[in-house]
């Protein structure tokens, strides 16, 4: 569009690398601004920062840190001073600024952005979050459903259960993808990894199998299976906790612990094969789009993963596998064939298309073209 017709941006609750990659994405040409959340325990025990990742021209606002309970028993007290500050950064904008709303709770500091400039960017199903608030964020989803311009999920199970709950939304909820930064995409395809080495970037908590990385690890004895991540405290006496200790117990089993987001790409580049073992039945799973599926692809190594949804909207590139003996076949298959030619036309063809800068302009190009009331799904 126009230069002096480009929208402004301001994303609500932007501190995660995957939410921040759209506005860094949109800061190439438009004016973007972001703001994080957090309580005081959070911000005591974690100290939140921005990503490193992208957004050199994106202004960061700093924002207060608000009492524990701003998103649930304290909301109602907060909401002035909140929709008071949304309304000042609005006005730092030379015309109203699309505003993007990434959480349900923050449906009642919007209620006074015109419904034309409100974009609901949902990344994850919030209602499994806190159960006994469920019927509560359910609501206030439906409420910026209703009301947004367009509602974007990066999962397409999610775009598909928005669409059956608002019949009369669908054409304005569409399916937009996490992208990859440009960091990702792996220069040296070509390079050999390290060989028989199996990884796994993510939480290391009840979303994997770990009953099928048990049975997997033993009867590949002589891979190297690696684990980048933290392990997530199981609850008291959960069965999989006991497993997963187990697991890392064996002797050709590696638990690499935290690795910061920004130095995931050597680790993905040095993997002879990734895994993705979640557990089908686990509903995050069911729901999630990962950001381990364009990450991994960018390193242009082959991907091992069980039937995940959105893990099967890519079968040139992730191989689909069964949680029973396919992922043993599947993996000692792949360490023990060379893919460097496989690796660049994987380069080629998918993961130079899919960063952020490209979700980004697929993004503008459906707000163009709905000015006139049209919608059109994203195309991957």
């Amino acid at each position: 569009m126009p230069e002096d017709q480009a929208p402004g941006f301001l994303f609500l609750d932007a501190n995660s690398p995957w939410v921040y990659g759209l506005a860094s994405g949109l800061a190439v040409e438009h004016r973007v601004h972001v703001v994080g959340f957090a309580d005081w325990l959070v911000y005591l025990r974690q100290r939140p920062t921005w990503p490193s990742l992208g957004g050199d021209d994106i202004d960061r606002h700093s924002m207060p840190v608000l009492p524990t309970g701003y998103s649930g028993a304290l909301e109602p007290i907060v909401r002035p001073f909140m929709q008071y500050t949304l309304r000042r950064w609005r006005r730092q904008f030379s015309a109203e600024p699309f505003v993007v709303v990434v959480r349900p709770f923050l449906a009642p500091w919007v209620r006074h952005v015109p419904d034309d400039r409100l974009i609901y960017y949902n990344v994850d199903d919030y209602l499994l979050y806190r159960p006994e608030r469920a019927d509560r964020y359910r609501r206030l989803e439906d409420e910026l459903i209703q009301r947004a311009r367009l509602t974007l999920c990066s999962a397409q199970r999610q775009r598909n259960c928005f669409r059956d709950r608002h019949p009369d939304r669908a054409e304005r909820i569409i399916h937009l993808p996490h992208g990859v930064y440009s960091s990702f995409i792996n220069e040296n395809p070509q390079e050999t990894a390290r060989p028989e080495t199996v990884g796994y970037v993510g939480g290391l908590g009840d979303r994997v199998d770990w009953p099928l990385v048990d049975r997997t690890v033993d009867r590949c004895p002589d891979l190297t299976f690696e684990f980048v991540g933290e392990r997530q405290d199981p609850p008291a006496g959960a069965e999989w906790g006991r497993v997963r200790e187990q697991v890392f117990e064996c002797d050709n089993v590696r638990h690499v612990g935290y690795i910061p987001y920004e130095e995931l790409p050597d680790w993905y580049a040095s993997f002879d094969v990734q895994w993705i073992p979640y557990d089908t039945d686990n509903p995050f799973n069911v729901a999630s789009s990962p950001t381990k599926i364009m990450d991994g692809i960018a390193s242009g190594r082959p991907i091992v993963s069980t039937p995940v949804p959105e893990c099967t909207l890519y079968p040139e590139w992730i191989d689909i596998v069964s949680p029973g003996n396919e992922a043993v076949e599947a993996l000692q298959a792949h360490v023990q064939t060379s893919r460097a030619d496989g690796s660049v036309r994987q380069q080629a063809r998918f993961a130079r298309k899919q960063t952020w800068e490209e979700r980004a302009e697929k993004l503008l190009d459906v707000l163009e073209r709905n000015g006139d009331g049209s919608f059109e799904s994203v195309c991957l």
